[in-house]
């Protein structure tokens, strides 16, 4: 029969502390338990392994063969859980994050993270198309909009306003009057895999929508290439309010027909099972509750 791994390190620290009732202290355990312990090992291993007398402990020469096996035994039992202890509180390895392109504000958020915890490393996995978490083997995402997978776990991080805008001197161009058919008028530069080629759609906030039938003009796949060429006055477009703050403060973006589209976009970090996800990951989790988005 086995012998108890339980057992084994019982008999380490009787031997440890020549004393039953040392050892019944050390443990939490009742004297006459430790007592049945040794008896018990013994027993099962056919041999005795130590000489008791009425004022002493010694042990046997398969007793100190077996104390050196139970040490070991030990002594990786307490590697085992110092390492764990070292990794929760200093968190290391590499954590993936699939996010849409042109989430500057990201880079903040994760340059003070990691200065927190040096030992992790952190590579982004950017794309504006819809990533699978399984397959681009991400730990994370960061998604907008509505969440269609419910097999997933997801926290609201905040909002953006999806604005309307076009340079300074392209608007000056036009007289809306307060009408958004006149957009019409103008030529649309559309991020595709969110916004389509086809048609416009424009929401406020009372939910009212007004959808306007136009060919995109230029059709890109990232925010930075709208913006550039929103700014080089080659149209008119819809993009995050995170990507164009300093322009809007500065002038050379403006906002239009703002009665007409102004929502708020949710970003969420989203995430497998909590309970199965790394420690590094799970800690970022909970640094980016902490700490609030500016968007």
């Amino acid at each position: 029969m086995k012998s108890s791994l339980d057992d084994m390190l019982v008999f380490a620290v009787v031997v440890e502390t020549e004393s039953f009732t040392k050892a019944a202290d050390e443990l939490g355990l009742g004297r006459s338990r430790v007592s049945q312990i040794i008896t018990r090992l013994e027993e099962r291993l056919g041999v005795r392994l130590l000489n008791r007398t009425t004022r002493s402990l010694s042990l046997t020469d398969h007793g100190i063969r077996y104390y050196q096996q139970c040490r070991l035994i030990q002594d990786i039992a307490n590697e085992a859980h110092n390492e764990i202890s070292d990794a929760v509180a200093n968190p290391s390895g590499l954590i993936r994050i699939a996010t849409p392109i042109g989430m500057d504000f990201l880079a903040g958020l994760l340059s003070g993270f990691l200065a927190q915890y040096p030992d992790v490393r952190v590579e982004l996995l950017e794309s504006d198309r819809y990533s699978n978490l399984v397959e681009n083997r991400a730990d994370l995402a960061i998604r907008v909009g509505h969440l269609a997978d419910s097999s997933l776990h997801a926290f609201k991080l905040g909002a953006f306003r999806d604005i309307l805008c076009a340079s300074k001197s392209y608007a000056a161009r036009y007289d809306l009057a307060g009408s958004p058919e006149n957009l019409a008028k103008m030529k649309w530069v559309s991020h595709v895999d969110v916004h389509g080629d086809k048609s416009i759609c424009l929401k406020n906030q009372a939910g009212k929508e007004v959808r306007i039938n136009h060919q995109a003009y230029v059709g890109v796949r990232s925010v930075h290439s709208l913006k550039q060429f929103l700014l080089s006055d080659v149209g008119f477009g819809l993009i995050p309010s995170f990507c164009i703050k300093s322009e809007l403060d500065e002038g050379t973006l403006v906002e239009l027909l703002p009665d007409h589209h102004c929502i708020d976009v949710p970003v969420y970090a989203v995430f497998p099972e909590r309970n199965l996800m790394p420690h590094a990951t799970r800690v970022l989790l909970d640094y980016m509750k902490e700490n609030s988005f500016t968007f």
